[in-house]
C-alpha cells in the first residue's frame, strides 16, 4: 500500500479552507487532509494529537498567524514541511517565511495546477532522507545576546536530536562553556537545552508511530535517538501518558 501525506490546512476564512481542502481532495494525490484549523493556536493542538507531514497555512489570521506558526513548526516538529498560502505579495512576509525554512509561498486563489505542482514537489522532499544540515558554530561571535545563542542550540537540537548529544558535545561545537550555554538557554527558554530535545525526539516520534505502522518500537526509538528501547518507552509515557504502543493502537 502506497504511503500517504498527512496534511493540515490552516486558514481563518472558512469558505478558502474548504475549498482548499476540497482541490485536495479531487487531485486524488498521496496528500490526504487529516484536519482544518482556523489560527495557528488551533493548528498547533491538532498537530500536536496528528502530527502531520505538510502544513498549508495562511500568514494573517488571529490568535497565532502563519509566520509564529511556521516558526513553532520549525523548532519544535523537524520533519512537518510548511507552505504559505497568501494574499500578501510582500517581500518582508516572504523573507521570514525563508528564515524558518517554509517550502514554498503561493498566493491565493491557488489553482489545480499550482497545487499539482507543489504537491509533486512536496512529495520528492518528504521521501528524500532529509534535509542537509549544516553547524551554527560558524554562526556565533563573542558578542552574541542569550537570544541569539538560545536560537543557535535550538537550530543545533533540531539537526542532531537523532544522535547521542550531551550539553557538553553543544557547547563544544559553539565554543561556549557548559554553564554558560545552559543558563542562556534556560533564561531564554525556560528549560534546560535537553529537556527541549527531549521534546524534538517525542514529536517525531509520535510522527513515525502515526506514519510507519509496521515499524516495531525499538526502531522508532533508535531513528529518534535512544538505543534503550525501555528508556525510550519511560521518556514516552512520561511526555504523552501513554506507551509507544499505546499511543499508536489509539491513533488506529
Amino acid at each position: 500500500m502506497a504511503m500517504t501525506y498527512r496534511t493540515i490546512i490552516v486558514e481563518d476564512e472558512a469558505l478558502i479552507r474548504r475549498n482548499v481542502s476540497r482541490k485536495f481532495s479531487e487531485l486524488g494525490t498521496r496528500f490526504e487532509v487529516i484536519g482544518e484549523a482556523r489560527n495557528g493556536q488551533e493548528a498547533l493542538e491538532l498537530i500536536e494529537h496528528t502530527v502531520p507531514d505538510l502544513v498549508v497555512t495562511d500568514i494573517q489570521m488571529p490568535v497565532m498567524n502563519g509566520l509564529e506558526l511556521a516558526k513553532h513548526l520549525y523548532f519544535a516538529y523537524p520533519h512537518v514541511k510548511i507552505v504559505i498560502l497568501s494574499g500578501h505579495h510582500e517581500f518582508e512576509y516572504a523573507r521570514q517565511a525563508i528564515s524558518y525554512k517554509v517550502e514554498d509561498y503561493l498566493l491565493k486563489p491557488l489553482t489545480e495546477e499550482q497545487l499539482r505542482s507543489l504537491l509533486d514537489a512536496m512529495e520528492l522532499k518528504l521521501g528524500s532522507a532529509g534535509d542537509s544540515l549544516a553547524h551554527v558554530s560558524a554562526m556565533l561571535d563573542e558578542q552574541v545576546k542569550p537570544e541569539d545563542i538560545a536560537e543557535a542550540v535550538k537550530l543545533y537540537l533540531k539537526q542532531n536530536y537523532m544522535h547521542e548529544i550531551t550539553l557538553q558535545d553543544m557547547a563544544g561545537q559553539m565554543h561556549f562553556s557548559v554553564d554558560y550555554l545552559g543558563k542562556c538557554f534556560k533564561k531564554v527558554m525556560g528549560e534546560t537545552p535537553l529537556k527541549y530535545m527531549t521534546g524534538l525526539r517525542i514529536n517525531e516520534a509520535k510522527r513515525m508511530l502515526a506514519v510507519f505502522e509496521d515499524m516495531d518500537i525499538k526502531t522508532v526509538g533508535k531513528a529518534v535517538g535512544y538505543n534503550d528501547s525501555h528508556y525510550f518507552s519511560r521518556i514516552f509515557k512520561n511526555k504523552t501518558g501513554l506507551y509507544p504502543s499505546e499511543y499508536r493502537q489509539r491513533l488506529q
